[in-house]
């Protein structure tokens, strides 16, 4: 979700810059692909995008399912029933409403978008069973796939520790019913693991997910609303912010806010052009710039980029200068800390072991970005600090903790 921020001078660079280049992408006429895109080394991966109508995101403690709304796939939750009412379904007087993916986090997909706010049980397409610790379907939606077709879909289980779903998909009219499994394990490498429905098959789409930090796209924008076309961050490693400022020279702008940076996955979105209706043409906003951290195992990364042209549909080509910053500043210098979080998943408490310095605070947030726990604490170097979880209701949660300068999560289970 775009956000313009007030910038707040905290860290220079006058010194610290590498050469300018100019990169491109392209996503071919009519913006007919994906490009997954790495800061280090280029186009990793250009490919359709039209093959897949779902997607499941891959890493065990997620239960997000995204549909393809750069193509056109639109959900709708069936409002007449449950899943128990799978072979009833009747769309007569139904009222569409579509359901689409987040624009901040790809663990909220729109077969998620309906979850039940305050609901720690609720993920959207289904319960969390606190008997049997899986999410259990209980929502039947409608689905209009790619080719224009419209069925029923379910996604009946996900075993959440055994990362494994089962979930099924027919014609309205029951016919065609197909019950596929999905044994997410096998895909830990990727982010996603893409379905056709289409063609009833799993589709091989992506690098892994350490490969790319940028993802140059199509998507609907519900904030507008339409389809638009952009530029996602990889939430998994990539942070990023937008710097806006009148009478800015992209070329020489040398500094940011290490507090600002977001994993927001649109924040570097659509918005740094805009279309003209004179002239049937885009042209580029040259007061905005973006900041890009890229985590690695033992370092991160910092790119500034801002785009220099747009091409529109007859090709899909984006061109912007990008740079690699050649060292850290103190604050990032300061804030890169350990975090762990174990047992997981944990039924009473959790342990947190982290080397934050100064005050912070540890927040745990539900799958709907409610904050059901927070505390302040002020420590310094190394430290094992326990939490009691006792109150919160079986789910899935992100353990954050943020300082004065970065902030940090972990997933966790609680049973």
């Amino acid at each position: 979700m775009k956000k313009s921020l007030l910038f707040v001078l905290t860290a220079l660079l006058t010194l610290g810059l590498m050469a300018q280049e100019q990169k491109e992408a392209t996503t071919g006429a009519g913006y007919a692909n994906d490009v997954y895109y790495s800061l280090e080394n280029g186009t990793v991966k250009t490919l359709p995008r039209n093959n897949w109508d779902i997607a499941f995101v891959a890493p065990i403690m997620s239960v997000s399912v995204l549909a393809n709304n750069g193509a056109g796939v639109e959900v709708f939750t069936w409002p007449n029933g449950k899943i128990t009412d799978w072979a009833s379904l009747d769309t007569t007087g139904m009222v569409w409403t579509p359901l689409y993916n987040s624009l901040e986090t790809f663990d909220m997909g729109a077969l998620n978008a309906n979850t039940i706010p305050g609901d720690d049980l609720d993920y959207g397409w289904g319960r969390y069973n606190t008997v049997n610790h899986h999410i259990t379907g209980d929502s039947i939606f409608v689905i209009k796939t790619v080719s224009g077709a419209y069925k029923k879909l379910a996604i009946i289980e996900k075993a959440a520790s055994e990362n494994i779903w089962q979930f099924k998909y027919a014609n309205l009219d029951g016919s065609e019913e197909v019950i596929d499994t999905l044994k997410a394990g096998d895909y830990m490498g990727d982010y996603f693991i893409h379905y056709s429905i289409d063609s009833t098959k799993y589709v091989e789409r992506e690098p892994a997910m350490d490969a790319w930090e940028l993802l140059f796209t199509r998507y609907y924008d519900y904030t507008i609303p339409y389809i638009v076309t952009g530029v996602l961050i990889n939430d998994d490693h990539v942070v990023a912010q937008e710097v806006r400022e009148t009478g800015m020279d992209q070329a020489t702008h040398n500094s940011y806010e290490e507090s600002a940076f977001a994993s927001d996955i649109s924040v570097i979105g659509s918005d740094w052009k805009e279309f003209n209706m004179g002239t049937f043409t885009y042209d580029l906003i040259d007061t905005v710039v973006y900041y890009v951290k890229a985590y690695e195992e033992a370092d991160s990364s910092y790119y500034k980029i801002y785009f220099t042209g747009f091409t529109g549909s007859t090709e899909g080509k984006y061109t912007f200068m990008q740079e690699k910053l050649s060292f850290l500043s103190t604050e990032d210098q300061e804030a890169r800390s350990l975090l762990e979080v174990y047992p997981n998943p944990a039924t009473d408490r959790i342990h947190l072991v982290f080397d934050y310095t100064g005050v912070s605070e540890i927040n745990i947030i539900d799958l709907t970005g409610r904050i059901v726990y927070s505390r302040p604490f002020d420590v310094y170097g190394f430290t094992n600090m326990s939490l009691d979880i006792s109150s919160l209701n079986p789910g899935i949660f992100f353990l954050q903790v943020k300082t004065g300068n970065e902030s940090n999560s972990m997933r966790f289970i609680k049973e």
